[in-house]
């Protein structure tokens, strides 16, 4: 068995399609679908045969999908919701596994995270990086499905960070690290344990600073309150891809989330992705992402 690449992206042709009518605010323009001041380059991440490709050059089984995080766009609602799954209906096949999007701040978020986990198409939800504050119904959902969900951070508003590619190089990593401490200093790990959490890019700042929010714990710092498991313990709890390309990094990935726990991703097909998915951290993913076919409910 090839294994699985949990991270690679691809536009859902329903969105496309979409863009090209001049509708839901998108447009295209010289080779790139515009979304708000976003410009996603069409090319491979239009080309599901491009995915295909690089999973036969892997030498792999398949690729999970999600959407580029461009298109999770939570203000725009459970139909933009449903246009982008419908998409995602489309490009699954036994070699792509697709995780589904979510109106994660809308209300509706729960009805529909239940809807789609019983529908034995999604492998899963890809997630962003807003603010987590409420969303104990989603979670509760998550959890009864024992959903795959991968974190993927959002762009962040620091301004500081529009010089030197700051925004990614650095804003990718906190933005994950933030979502991470959202879930762990709100006991999420501690009290919905069947979700399969995924921190994107080896779990952005995370690894490197647990210590110092074991010790926010410890001396007991204003606005932390008591959780269930130490931090140490609760990351254990998440999975992380191995994009990280530095190989120190992935021995401290290792020792603070478990050999088992990393996963090959590669961020297919972007230039900040990695070249080539190792075999090894290949092998975990194809059990924890099958596809989801359990009725849950929303209440």
């Amino acid at each position: 068995m090839g294994g699985w690449d949990v991270h690679t992206h691809l536009i859902p042709p329903t969105v496309l399609a979409a863009a090209h009518r001049g509708e839901h605010g998108l447009s295209v323009d010289s080779g790139s679908l515009v979304v708000g001041s976003d410009r996603l380059p069409l090319r491979r991440l239009a080309d599901p045969a491009a995915l295909l490709r690089w999973i036969e050059d892997q030498g792999l089984d398949g690729a999970v999908v999600s959407v580029p995080p461009a298109l999770f766009r939570y203000d725009a609602g459970p139909e933009w919701a449903e246009l982008v799954n419908q998409g995602l209906r489309e490009l699954a096949t036994p070699q792509l596994r697709v995780l589904a999007h979510l109106p994660l701040l809308d209300p509706a978020a729960p009805g529909v995270a239940a809807g789609l986990a019983g529908e034995g198409v999604f492998s899963g939800f890809a997630i962003g990086t807003p603010s987590y504050a409420g969303l104990d119904p989603v979670w509760r959902v998550l959890d009864a499905a024992g959903a795959f969900t991968l974190i993927h951070p959002g762009a962040s508003d620091d301004r500081r960070l529009d010089s030197f590619y700051l925004s990614n190089l650095l804003g990718n990593p906190y933005e994950t690290g933030v979502a991470a401490a959202s879930l762990v200093f709100a006991d999420v790990p501690g009290r919905f344990p069947g979700i399969r959490f995924c921190l994107c890019h080896g779990g952005g700042v995370t690894a490197a600073v647990a210590g110092r929010w074991q010790r926010g714990i410890d001396t007991a710092r204003p606005g932390i309150e008591p959780v269930s498991l130490p931090v140490s313990e609760a990351l254990r709890r998440f999975y992380v891809d191995d994009l990280v390309h530095d190989d120190a990094v992935l021995e401290l990935l290792t020792s603070t989330f478990g050999a088992e726990r990393v996963l090959a991703g590669s961020d297919w097909p972007f230039p900040m992705g990695s070249d080539k998915v190792s075999a090894a951290r290949s092998a975990t993913a194809g059990e924890l992402t099958r596809p989801l076919a359990k009725e849950v409910s929303a209440e």
